[in-house]
């Protein structure tokens, strides 16, 4: 059996967990407060079960796993923090704004009685510079147009939609109190994007991606939902096609973000610590919610997301006719600006996949995939990035293996308004990894709100 190169770093990790949201974002908003809401000057932490701060995914999306609609968090890190240029709800990332007008009650007596009477109230519109906490009613969205040009003789330079959702939210129980509970109903809705020519028609690209139920708002910030959406595993990184996400198959899909199954979910956030648990119907089409053929699993992941370092891990089991599978999965992640070791924002993350398979009929089989990223922001909205990715299919077989290295910069240039170039060399066996033949070079315009 072939042994990864990994596998001694990788075995000194000992904490589970996963992360769901963009994870550079997490990990690098850790060096000011102001990057999710206004500055907090004369702030008080509440007590534990009631703190909302967090570098989870759920402190800036609906989802509290992460991935489409942003919530007030998530809109005022968009427009405060990541673009180069725009208007910025707040004067300066490090001046407290005025308190602005809000359709829901300051609720001045959840804060600590020494908090002062001028710093804008937990989970009103002032602490985000007049961005609606919790509106009853939200509309969001996402697209991407790529600019795709392969090495490969045989494949076409194409242009073509990436991503085109449009997030639809309601809130019918909906409190003007922080942690006594709400319900939020999220659907999100779009088209296919792809280069091939496997759709006869455009409508036929359409499809409702995600759709869910949840109570949530609740102490240790404590939630519960029921519907369609992808189950808790590993790093949820902006590009879907790492080898450990789309390189490993769980029961019959890559798990990347067209991978929705239709479940129920459990999960908790107090502060440094998250957990989330799912169980699923792992149905394919998303036309067809519950398939019996399918196949049924869970997944869980638990992990602790401190300043400067995060380390968790998950595992996912399904069981179909056709056998069964678990996967493992293994994130870390480094702030070096954080603890005072650069001067400047320079960020580490990793995750290390192990995929298990045990058919009915033939052999059993194990597949091990990895990345390694640096990320380094040269100024305000621009993010230079460089990762290695690898990955065996199957340790039984030699000469299987796949490389594949990245570098490029994403570009916030403007409000709701990103640019990102990659250039992505690959290659499978050693002597074929100076070879170009297989690169590719890609530009995405991506637009949300």
């Amino acid at each position: 059996m072939k042994l990864s190169p990994l596998l001694p770093f990788v075995a000194t990790l000992t904490v589970a967990g996963a992360a769901h949201a963009l994870p550079q974002f997490a990990v690098r908003s850790a060096r000011a407060c102001d990057t999710c809401h206004v500055a907090p000057d004369g702030w008080e932490d509440p007590e534990l079960a009631l703190r909302k701060c967090s570098l989870n995914c759920n402190v800036c999306h609906v989802s509290p796993t992460g991935g489409g609609m942003r919530n007030e968090s998530g809109l005022f890190y968009g427009r405060q923090t990541l673009p180069t240029w725009g208007d910025r709800p707040a004067d300066s990332a490090y001046q407290t704004v005025e308190l602005v007008p809000t359709s829901q009650p300051l609720a001045l007596s959840d804060a600590p009685e020494s908090q002062p009477a001028n710093v804008p109230a937990p989970g009103t519109a002032g602490r985000y510079a007049g961005i609606e906490p919790h509106p009853t009613l939200q509309i969001g969205a996402d697209g991407r147009m790529m600019y795709y040009v392969p090495f490969a003789e045989e494949e076409d330079t194409a242009i073509f939609p990436m991503q085109a959702d449009v997030y639809l939210a309601y809130r019918p129980y909906n409190p003007g109190k922080l942690n006594v509970g709400r319900v939020t109903m999220l659907v999100n809705a779009g088209f296919q994007g792809s280069r091939g020519e496997e759709f006869d028609a455009f409508y036929e690209r359409a499809f409702v991606r995600e759709w869910f139920a949840m109570y949530h708002d609740l102490p240790y910030q404590l939630y519960v939902r029921a519907g369609r959406f992808l189950p808790p595993h590993g790093w949820r990184t902006e590009d879907h096609t790492p080898f450990v996400r789309q390189g490993q198959l769980i029961l019959g899909q890559p798990h990347d973000f067209e991978r929705q199954v239709t479940g129920v979910e459990v999960g908790i956030n107090p502060n440094y610590l998250y957990a989330h648990l799912m169980v699923f119907n792992a149905a394919d089409q998303w036309d067809e919610p519950i398939d019996g053929d399918g196949g049924y699993g869970t997944a869980a992941s638990v992990g602790w997301r401190d300043l400067w370092w995060h380390l968790g891990g998950s595992a996912i089991y399904g069981t179909r006719d056709e056998g069964h599978q678990i996967a493992y999965s293994a994130q870390w992640a480094v702030n070096f600006e954080q603890p005072g070791w650069v001067p400047f924002s320079l960020i580490y993350l990793g995750e290390f996949h192990l995929n298990h398979t045990f058919p009915e009929t033939g052999r059993n089989g194990l597949g091990l995939s990895a990345f390694h990223e640096l990320g380094y922001l040269a100024f305000q909205g621009f993010n230079t990035k460089l990762r290695y990715d690898w990955f065996d299919a199957d340790t039984e077989i030699q000469y299987d293996t796949g490389h594949r290295l990245t570098f490029g910069f994403e570009w916030h240039v403007y409000t709701y308004a990103e640019i990102q170039a990659t250039y992505r060399h690959n290659w499978t066996n050693t002597e074929e990894r100076f070879d170009s033949g297989r690169d590719e070079f890609f530009v995405q315009l991506h637009g949300w709100y």
